[in-house]
């Protein structure tokens, strides 16, 4: 039987004789989110004093805060990334994983399933090398590896041989993409593997879109679609809206300050518009040329449950051109998926999206029916099931091609998340943005987009723990407290965890000094949807791209602005180019020829079969697991070859085996043939000078 403790601190019953502290909460309790409909705030006004008991235990049932004191423990354990020693940018040694749900062999979800990794197979392949440079750090978790509806996220980890704590890479990687919806993979279970690893998610209607999305990650990461270093802040102040005024003032300006002081670090230029500048027709623009970092803070807009218009404009950006609170709604007045210019290139761009409903929608209302203290099976439904936004679905599966990631917040958003009220300091408020400074500064630095939003993480345990653990100390020893500390607390609490990357968690914008010519492409294993009439499997190669001019507000590294060649990151400028730096520049590639052609000098390929993925995907040894060395070649330069042709039992050749096996030794020759070429290629332009 759950507790009500009394409030000595309790003001009157009388509404008119509310604290300081209460009417500048009053204010970041207006949520984010206007109804399509009417016009109107989503939310009605909550009552603090209310929030509060539900807050103390009013409406909350021994097993949800059994639950909250569990997120407590956790939230106080050491660190909330990959264990020491471990370079969580690095997937060589954090590693990479792709989630799905659990589905019956031979069912039509896995036929659907197996197209869909089809699909995504550039992607995979590239994610493959890089977390398998350092070791077998690579996961598929599919079969009976995937996710399986009803399972706990202690349940799941389990199965696949972890436990709480900081990440071991070698059970389980740190990087988790599902691929899922989230009715397969519910969002709860998201927020929760989110505490300690770096998790995102994409779902799309149609192969292609996993296609496109796919090859458009590579792309970017590969140097073949560059962005202008251009970070845009877009903030709406609608008229008479004190949510939108406040996210202007006290979110998006400050940022906009905070990085146009620190351009030298990042080499980004900072752009913003605000107010009467965020109009519908200016995010149009801005996405007919996006920049690397594009940050939008307004309302998102919410339909009514089954309308006919949620699925496609649920989340919607509000822009300025709407009125203000109890002013209709126009379709002109946002900006919803289907207005993403169909000629946009969208690759290489990040997005992060201030708004209610902007990443997702969940089932039920869960927010409301505690604020309220409704029973759960009086929660209302807010879509028929649960969906990501169409604007960052559309965003990633864009057929122009795709953006990384997007930043976005899935249920309503609230100013307490860069807010926060003294209650000790009557009524006081001060900013809150060393989460945004944070997740911001590590994007722009290049870190992978994941462990960048490590600081919302942290945030959201830190506050679960600290609620735990205030709960626990007024309902054992009736402490007194503030209604509204308690309120904003709480609200804090349920908002913190609800922001999300839709995408790879694994993306990221390039370093500011990182030449983008050294990063190479896998050979695509499907052909490009957007390009009509491709071949289903390809051999082309990408053009090492030569050195070009800055874009408009690009900053290019020293070393990189007076290189006449292409830049590979191993020449200096002019003045270098003497005969005494020619010469030392000759005796290293002299060396790094060396090396290459040692390296490259046997090229050996394997192919295994196994009865037991589960082994090899817990991360044991293949000759450990009982995987069968099935095929084998092993070339040298000199043209000596050595074949090792699979048989079945009967004596024939297996020939699905061996197509798939001389598929992939094709490939080997021709990395290493491209390799070669490339580095001969730069030796004699260079030293032959």
């Amino acid at each position: 039987m759950t507790k009500t403790p009394t409030n000595p601190k309790q003001p009157p019953a009388d509404p008119t004789a509310r604290t300081a502290s209460d009417l500048a909460l009053a204010q970041l309790l207006v949520g984010n989110g206007i109804d399509a409909t009417t016009g109107e705030y989503l939310l009605p006004a909550i009552d603090v004093h209310q929030l509060a008991r539900v807050a103390t235990g009013g409406s909350l049932t021994g097993p949800e805060l059994a639950d909250l004191q569990n997120k407590s423990r956790l939230g106080r354990q050491a660190g909330f990334r990959v264990v020491e020693g471990v370079d969580a940018n690095d997937l060589a040694q954090a590693g990479w994983a792709a989630v799905f749900p659990a589905v019956a062999d031979g069912s039509e979800a896995a036929a659907r399933q197996a197209a869909v990794r089809d699909a995504l197979a550039p992607l995979l392949t590239h994610r493959r090398a890089q977390a398998s440079a350092g070791g077998d750090l690579y996961h598929e978790y599919t079969g009976e590896l995937g996710y399986r509806a009803g399972e706990t996220k202690q349940q799941y980890l389990a199965r696949l041989g972890a436990g709480p704590g900081p990440v071991r890479p070698q059970k389980v990687p740190y990087y988790l993409l599902l691929v899922a919806t989230p009715e397969e993979i519910p969002y709860h279970i998201q927020y929760q593997l989110d505490v300690h690893y770096a998790v995102g998610r994409i779902a799309f209607d149609t192969l292609d879109e996993y296609a496109g999305y796919a090859h458009s990650v590579v792309e970017a990461e590969t140097g073949q679609a560059a962005r202008a270093r251009r970070a845009t802040f877009f903030g709406v102040a609608n008229p008479r809206d004190s949510a939108t005024l406040l996210s202007a003032d006290h979110l998006v300006l400050p940022l906009v300050e905070y990085l146009g002081g620190r351009t030298a670090q990042h080499g980004f230029t900072v752009d913003s518009y605000l107010g009467e500048a965020a109009t519908r027709g200016r995010l149009v623009e801005l996405f007919g040329d996006p920049p690397a970092l594009l940050f939008t803070a307004g309302h998102g807009m919410g339909f009514p449950c089954g309308d006919p218009g949620q699925r496609e404009r649920q989340g919607a950006l509000l822009c300025q051109d709407w009125g203000g609170p109890g002013t209709p709604v126009a379709r002109e007045h946002y900006f919803a998926g289907e207005d993403l210019p169909a000629s946009a290139d969208l690759r290489g761009m990040i997005g992060v999206f201030f708004a209610c409903y902007g990443g997702g929608t969940p089932t039920r209302d869960d927010f409301m029916r505690r604020a309220l203290g409704e029973a759960k099976a009086q929660a209302k439904e807010l879509a028929p099931a649960s969906l990501i936004a169409r604007l960052p679905q559309r965003m990633l599966g864009h057929p122009g091609g795709g953006a990384l990631a997007v930043v976005a917040h899935v249920d309503r958003a609230w100013g307490s998340a860069f807010l926060w009220i003294d209650a000790q300091g009557k009524g006081k408020t001060a900013k809150h943005l060393d989460v945004f400074e944070s997740m911001l500064d590590g994007v722009l630095a290049g870190k992978r987009l994941g462990y960048a939003m490590e600081a919302f993480n942290l945030r959201y345990a830190e506050l679960a723990a600290d609620l735990s653990e205030r709960l626990d100390q007024i309902q054992r020893y009736d402490e007194p407290y503030e209604d509204s500390e308690l309120a904003h607390m709480w609200i804090c609490n349920n908002d913190a965890r609800n922001y999300a990357v839709i995408g790879d968690p694994a993306v990221r914008l390039p370093a500011p000094a990182e030449p983008a010519a050294v990063r190479r492409d896998p050979a695509p294993l499907r052909a490009d949807p957007r390009q009509p009439g491709a071949p289903e499997m390809t051999d082309a190669r990408p053009e090492v791209p030569a050195a070009r001019a800055a874009g408009p507000g690009e900053a290019i590294p020293p070393k990189e602005k007076e290189i006449e060649a292409p830049a590979y990151g191993w020449f200096g400028d002019k003045e270098d180019q003497q005969s005494g730096a020619l010469t030392r520049l000759g005796n290293r590639l002299g060396e790094m020829l060396s090396e290459v052609l040692g390296n490259a000098a046997v090229l050996e390929v394997k192919t295994y079969t196994s009865e037991d993925l589960q082994a090899i995907a817990g991360g044991e040894a293949l000759h450990a697991s009982g995987a069968r060395l099935r095929a084998y070649t092993r070339c040298k330069l000199d043209g000596d070859t050595e074949v090792c042709v699979p048989v079945t039992a009967g004596g024939a050749v297996d020939q699905a085996l061996w197509t798939l096996h001389v598929e992939m030794v094709k490939q080997a020759q021709d990395h290493r043939a491209e390799l070669l070429k490339t580095v001969l290629s730069l030796f004699s332009s260079r030293v032959g000078k």
